[in-house]
């Protein structure tokens, strides 16, 4: 009966196509150049072996080896003569007159010109001698059929020697082992001593890396051991450690040969030293070559790049070996990541190991039935992917692309006795909605696939193994992902998006013994920084952003309960109000962190295109974590109650009412209810564009009718640069107020932005994106500041227009005439005009208007976001319900930093500074309503209390803006002003604290995903862009 390890060969093998190239070169094992002899291709140079020395002194040693290495090969091979030189087959007279005669020629043949007498003597003298040789030959003969026998016979054996894949190398059939192992720095207050190897947690640490890799030997045939990389992560070299794994690699501790497990005794003259190379022990002694190299990383760089430099080394290794004919190209090796707080599962099978069970599952081809075609069984990570659907002929299995050991732990008692804990058949590894690592166990129906010896597991754990050149493939290796749960969490998602994901073979000796209290907590968790990398990368294709708000979010509302509940263990409603302004303050860093780390060097990108989305993922391979949050009981109840209502109040309507997540805030819904729904409509109010302020604007020769293409900008972008040094050193200045508001807590949300407009691409959201109308205001000498807008923000509007006193088409600006004359004092009736100007030519085509002065900075990703929220489509769809696209009337919203004016509540406006943003309702009421009625021949500078007093009649107020943390969208000066700004004892004392309305102050001032800044003057705009673009 074939044992159950054995059977995984053809259940989870990997299979292969039989039309591969033949027999590729073979070695015998352990013959090969050491992996101290390797250094690129290109120069790059690796750190030496432990016991290599590379001083000239040694150069006539190394000669002396590379002799005897030939000696040796040239004893070795001999006897392939056999099998090109055939028997000699001859006539045993002929060869006897050949032999006689030859003899003759030395003497000297007879003179023909000599007497007779002579001549015939000295042939019958050659007669004689020839008769002597065919009876010697004819002896000789007999002994030759017996030497022919042996050389067939010798030709026979040598055949066979030359097919036995364990002397003379492997092929795609029984490829070698890489192994990485990534011993970290210590995460404790030790971590300083690092270095010298002290520390509690530094010494278990490497210890934990030393049984590690001893495991690796005593439970893998060492000529199976292609190379053992054990990676020094910000340390330098221990003496102990290095003389211990000297010791493990000479092998004077317990390792395997085939199926021989020993030691070689610590009295016998070390090998490695001797002046031949490989040389055999005096007793029963076996060839050994070097397998540990040890790279130093003085400076830490973090578990995923440590991986990566030592993958790096691999594959340099692995092409010298091909280079030099000791490796056939068709060996494509597995890679074994082993994790210092894990050591291999031994086991008492002397004929079969882990690395046999995990050949069968990811190497081995099947066995080709040629009468039938069977579709190839895909595992889970595939089977809704038709590409990777192929007919193929072969045996139904599940193809892995990696393998992650089954994990068993060990505990030790107060004797120092160690007992392992065997893991139960189908334990996996998955994690919550905060991507924090728990347990989780496989489905009854993916163990009944396989009767339980292989099922699929969403995340790796200690121990993966996978082909070299699957990991070579991978789109993603973010250098940043320092500790070991990051790194595994990447390697994961590269297995399950971008290739066929990760099995656990059940019953096999695939197993590790983790020794819990090696790696610390930090190692075995995701800190908000990294979860925010994570979130940005994998979470950004189609239907992913639900899920990048809910894991950030949960992260955030966890490191505040952390830093707030468990500090004060006060849960009173009071306290509740600021765990939830830490949460927001939290998660606002947080996606921060994740759209600035779009810019970062190793940040991976275009998973997108190359890869399965994290919503594929979380259906089809993490179904058991809906990712819904967890919702208290007060605000449960609160829901109901406001559910009920919402029914009462519209009850008898037919339509179709979508409810929001939550409810509109009080104090706004008391906003936005003193206002009727408009029908959104157009209404031509023109006139016949014959009187101000509908008269319209002129061409460069000042004839009326001209319409400007406010398209025209975004279809034709300039470049945004750095010209020079100079202008870098302008543009990236650090240290300002406005660099520290700008890095320390304004950004924009590139991560949430990119996912919208990916819905929107594809179709996936329920309207397209909105769409915003950016209008900016000047007079023909300030012109020049409109290039600096053109090349940073205004570029980003669907529709954008200059309103000027002079026509450029190249510039973008439009002459707008208006009543009375142009001068500061009268902005009121040149605003009448431009608005006017827009709801007649541009009305339709947009959903979201904004107009600001030349001196405006509007960070566009961050207010469409904004207008698109459930927040804003609520409030313009009367608090109530979410719109459902049918409606014909809308809430009007009018949009930016309040300001009471004098202190007065009652008399509340927008300011001009940062510009205000209107709805279709609003500009439509403004325009057709408003005007005709409201100061319409007064000339003043203050447009914008002029524009809220007109709103204000008509019942529209300007609605609160500041986020869920109290900061502010719209900023009515620089960044660098707000972030230095504190009121004086006396609010009424200064203007801006008296106008101000529930305001915070210094960095808290402003929101992170702050939408507009005002008085950018000069170079600070081009700054501005280039900083929060990530071009410095």
């Amino acid at each position: 009966m074939v044992s159950p390890s054995r059977s995984l060969s053809g259940r989870t093998r990997r299979l292969q196509t039989s039309s591969r190239a033949g027999n590729p070169i073979r070695r015998p094992p352990n013959s090969g150049a050491s992996a101290s002899s390797i250094s690129s291709a290109d120069g790059e140079h690796f750190l030496p072996m432990n016991n290599v020395n590379n001083n000239n002194a040694q150069a006539s040693e190394r000669s002396r080896k590379q002799l005897a290495r030939n000696l040796l090969a040239v004893a070795c091979l001999w006897p392939l003569l056999f099998l090109i030189i055939p028997p000699p087959v001859a006539d045993p007279a002929h060869m006897a007159i050949l032999s006689a005669g030859m003899s003759e020629t030395i003497i000297g043949y007879p003179d023909r010109n000599a007497n007779n007498n002579s001549f015939s003597s000295k042939f019958q003298s050659i007669k004689k001698r020839a008769h002597d040789k065919i009876d010697n030959i004819r002896a000789v003969t007999s002994r030759r059929v017996n030497l022919a026998a042996k050389t067939e016979f010798l030709r026979q054996e040598m055949s066979t020697l030359l097919r036995r894949k364990d002397v003379v190398g492997y092929g795609q059939d029984r490829p070698r082992v890489a192994v990485v192992v990534v011993v970290p720095q210590p995460s404790s207050s030790n971590a300083g001593r690092a270095v010298q190897g002290e520390g509690d947690e530094d010494s278990r640490i490497l210890k934990g890396a030393l049984d590690a890799v001893q495991s690796v030997f005593m439970t893998t045939d060492r000529n199976r051991i292609f190379i053992v990389t054990v990676v020094m992560d910000g340390r330098g070299k221990v003496g102990t450690f290095e003389a211990e794994l000297q010791e493990i690699d000479a092998g004077k501790t317990r390792h395997r040969h085939g199926g021989e497990i020993h030691t070689h005794d610590h009295h016998l003259r070390d090998w490695q030293h001797n002046d031949h190379e490989g040389e055999k022990e005096e007793e029963g002694g076996h060839y050994h070559s070097e397998k540990i190299h040890t790279l130093y990383n003085h400076e830490a760089i973090g578990v995923s790049a440590s991986r990566k430099e030592a993958v790096h080394f691999v594959n340099v290794l692995s092409r010298k070996h091909e280079q030099a004919g000791l490796k056939s190209p068709d060996e494509d090796l597995i890679l074994l990541f082993l994790s210092v707080d894990s050591r291999l599962r031994e086991f008492d099978d002397v004929n079969r190991t882990w690395l046999d069970d995990v050949t069968d599952a990811l190497i081995l081809p099947p066995s080709f039935d040629e009468d039938q075609d069977i579709i190839h069984n895909l595992s889970a990570s595939t089977k809704k992917d038709s590409k990777l659907n192929a007919k193929i002929k072969g045996t139904s299995t599940q193809p892995s692309n990696a393998i992650s050991f089954v994990v068993d732990t060990s505990s030790t008692d107060t004797e120092g006795n160690v007992e392992i804990h065997s893991s139960r058949v189908g334990e996996t590894l998955s994690f919550d909605r905060m991507l924090r690592p728990r347990p989780s166990s496989a489905t009854g129906q993916q163990m009944a696939l396989s009767n339980g010896e292989s099922y699929p597991t969403p995340l790796t754990q200690a121990a993966t193994a996978l082909r070299l050149q699957t990991y070579n493939s991978f789109p993603a290796s973010d250098g940043a992902l320092t500790n070991h749960y990051s790194a595994d969490l990447e390697l994961s998602f590269n297995l399950w998006m971008c290739a066929d994901g990760i099995d656990v073979l059940g019953s096999s000796y695939a197993r590790v013994v983790v020794d819990p209290v090696i790696l610390s907590a930090n190692e075995k968790e995701l800190p908000g920084p990294l979860a925010a990398r994570i979130v940005s990368a994998w979470l950004s294709g189609h239907g992913d952003e639900v899920y990048a708000n809910k894991i950030l979010r949960g992260v955030a509302e966890k490191s505040a309960q952390n830093s707030i509940l468990d500090k004060t263990k006060d849960h009173s409603m009071s306290n509740r109000k600021i765990l939830m302004d830490k949460t927001k303050q939290l998660n606002d860093m947080l996606v921060r962190i994740s759209s600035e780390a779009k810019h970062s060097p190793s940040f991976p990108t275009g998973l997108g295109q190359k890869c399965r989305p994290f919503s594929w993922y979380a259906q089809n391979v993490h179904p058991q974590n809906d990712f819904h949050e967890e919702e208290d009981l007060e605000y449960l109840l609160k829901k109901k109650a406001w559910m009920r209502e919402s029914t009462i109040q519209q009850e008898g309507a037919s339509d179709e009412k979508i409810l929001p997540s939550k409810p509109l805030d009080k104090d706004k819904m008391a906003i936005i209810s003193k206002a009727s729904p408009v029908n959104i409509k157009y209404v031509d109010a023109s006139g016949g564009h014959v009187e101000h302020p509908h008269k319209g604007g002129t061409d460069e020769n000042g004839n009326f009718g001209y319409v400007h293409d406010e398209t025209f900008l975004v279809k034709n972008p300039p470049t945004f640069e750095i010209k020079d040094e100079k202008d870098r050193g302008v543009l990236c200045k650090t240290g300002d107020p406005n660099y520290q508001m700008l890095t320390k807590k304004v950004f924009v949300d590139l991560t949430n932005h990119e996912a919208a407009e990916k819905r929107a691409e594809h179709g996936l959201a329920k309207k397209g994106r909105a769409k915003i109308f950016c209008l900016v205001y000047t007079i023909e000498k300030n012109h020049h500041t409109i290039p600096a807008i053109k090349e940073t923000w205004g570029k980003k509007c669907d529709g954008f227009m200059v309103a000027s006193t002079k026509t450029d088409r190249k510039l973008g600006t439009v002459n707008i005439p208006h009543e009375g004359p142009e001068e500061y004092n009268n902005i009121w009736q040149k605003v009448r005009s431009m608005w006017s100007y827009v709801y007649d030519n541009y009305y339709e085509k947009y959903d979201w208007f904004h107009i600001g002065g030349d001196d405006l900075y509007l960070i566009v990703e961050n207010l469409r976001l904004y207008l698109e929220s459930e927040e804003m489509q609520l409030a313009s769809n009367g608090g109530h319900y979410l719109p459902n696209g049918s409606e014909e009337t809308q809430t009007p919203l009018f949009l930016g930093r309040r300001f009471a004016e004098g202190g007065n509540m009652d008399r509340i406006f927008i300011s001009g500074g940062s510009g205000y943003t209107m709805n279709k309702a609003t500009l439509k009421t403004l325009v057709v309503d408003g005007f005709p009625k409201c100061f319409p021949h007064m000339h003043t500078f203050s447009e914008d209390v002029m524009v809220a007093s007109c709103l204000r009649q008509r019942g529209i107020l300007p609605y609160d803006t500041q986020d869920e943390a109290g900061g502010e969208r719209y900023m009515p000066f620089a960044p660098g002003h707000h972030l230095n700004y504190y009121p004086p004892a006396n609010p009424k004392d200064d203007w801006y604290s008296n106008y101000s309305i529930n305001c915070k102050w210094g960095i808290d001032h402003c929101a992170a995903k702050s939408v507009a800044f005002h008085y950018i003057k000069g170079d600070l705009m081009r700054r501005m862009y280039a900083i929060l673009y990530h071009y410095c």
